[in-house]
């Protein structure tokens, strides 16, 4: 974290709502991109986004370090995920799909964005939305976010112990049901 960052954050910490307002500007896209990747809807992902920041400048004096405001951060909008995917799992229809990966397209680039935004990337997409809610945040964030195990743990109040559990479990279950998506198509090719 560069000093000019971590000045906005003091800032911010004091209650300077300019300096929240640049916070947001920030950092409102990758947590936007993080809820939906977790939440699997848009309209999901732009209340956690902003249930998140009215937390972020709501509980400001509880980050104590502000060098540790990303992870803090991300705690907080995986938290609010959690509590709204649990909610509400509205269906996102298969079109839209495309639409938002194109809209969320900017300044980030990770594996799993690039991956997802391949041809293959709708199949996957659809596997890593059938995962449990804490294998795909434990993916979302390990693989979009690029967060080590130990951050994850922090994210997620949890051992890190779990997150590689988590990991492991949510790659065997892509891996079978990727499987079982290819002998499917190969199934639809040869009868047609």
């Amino acid at each position: 974290m560069d000093g000019t960052t971590r000045e906005i954050i003091v800032r911010m910490q004091q209650g300077d709502e300019d300096a929240f307002s640049r916070l947001f500007r920030m950092y409102s896209g990758r947590v936007l991109r993080m809820a939906y990747l977790i939440s699997g809807n848009y309209a999901d992902s732009e209340d956690i986004v902003q249930e998140t920041f009215v937390k972020c400048f709501t509980y400001r004096a509880r980050l104590k370090d502000p060098n540790k405001f990303e992870p803090w951060l991300y705690q907080i909008m995986t938290r609010t995920a959690w509590r709204v995917a649990g909610k509400s799992r509205r269906e996102q229809p298969s079109e839209e799909i495309g639409r938002i990966q194109d809209e969320m397209a900017g300044e980030f680039s990770s594996p799993l964005e690039n991956v997802l935004s391949s041809e293959e990337g709708e199949r996957l997409w659809r596997a890593v939305e059938s995962l449990e809610i804490r294998q795909r945040t434990a993916v979302v964030l390990y693989y979009y976010n690029q967060m080590s195990t130990r951050e994850i743990a922090k994210a997620m109040g949890c051992l890190e112990g779990t997150v590689k559990s988590r990991l492991f479990t949510a790659r065997r279950n892509l891996r079978k049901l990727l499987d079982e998506g290819e002998k499917e198509a190969l199934y639809e090719k040869r009868t047609v």
